[in-house]
């Protein structure tokens, strides 16, 4: 059983997302609550024993993130529900907070419940995903970290310390200058979607380079050696841009 309360201002809403977690999870969904506000949904929370809170964003008296400000422990998953634009969520994706954009998609939902079921997450988790997510989101104009999913759980990682990302699959594999390297649970279209493209450039269909890690580059072979040691191809048709962008970044 999973039991839920839902935290939005519009009761329209709420109704809508209710129907549509009956109808995606039946007997095994039982909402405690729905609550208005922040203040409504604390008192809920504190009465029940809750396993997943879907929490919208903007609210008038006190957004969604207030809510963390009211629980030393959180024992619960949280799914943010949101009407933000485009580059809010693009901060989503690359902070990996679980988020449904409104108007709720019953695919995108179905979507979430599957995030939820793999993975369990607590408040030091929760808090250090909304740490990278509210950097974004302050525009900063070189995004520092990442969160990446990995099959044990998340791993932020600071951007710069990257060298090269090589597709796995639907995985990829992170390579770093220390020469260890990672599994993540992320396509490279996605990686690629988070990057900050001042210097990091898709040289193929499966690898993405930092520009900044580069070493030496061998026109010939169209291979480019990287600080760690690696070599990789240059794909014809990126030359071009490849050697554009390595004479921006250098």
């Amino acid at each position: 059983m999973i039991n839920v309360i839902i935290i939005d201002d519009e009761s329209h809403g709420r109704s809508l997302l209710h129907n549509l977690l009956e109808k995606e999870l039946g007997d095994q969904y039982q909402l405690k609550e729905s609550c208005s506000s922040v203040k409504e949904g604390v008192k809920a929370i504190q009465q029940h024993k809750v396993d997943l809170v879907f929490l919208d964003i903007q609210m008038p008296e006190e957004d969604g993130f207030e809510l963390f400000n009211y629980f030393e422990n959180i024992d619960f998953e949280i799914i943010f529900v949101t009407a933000f634009d485009q580059y809010a969520i693009k901060a989503f994706k690359c902070s990996a907070l679980h988020y449904l954009l409104k108007p709720i998609d019953p695919v995108q939902l179905h979507e979430a419940i599957e995030r939820y079921k793999n993975s369990k997450e607590n408040k030091k988790a929760i808090l250090k995903k909304f740490d990278v997510f509210a950097e974004y989101i302050e525009g900063q104009q070189e995004k520092k970290r990442i969160v990446f999913n990995t099959t044990t759980g998340f791993e932020v990682v600071v951007i710069k310390e990257l060298v090269h990302i090589a597709a796995e699959g639907n995985y990829s594999q992170l390579y770093f200058k220390d020469g260890s390297n990672k599994l993540v649970t992320s396509s490279l279209k996605g990686i690629e979607d988070c990057l900050p493209d001042s210097y990091f450039l898709r040289i193929h269909h499966g690898h993405i380079i930092n520009l900044n890690a580069v070493e030496k580059f061998t026109k010939t072979d169209r291979e480019v050696t990287l600080i760690n040691g690696d070599t990789l191809k240059v794909a014809e048709r990126k030359l071009k841009l490849f050697l554009s962008r390595i004479s921006e970044a250098i």
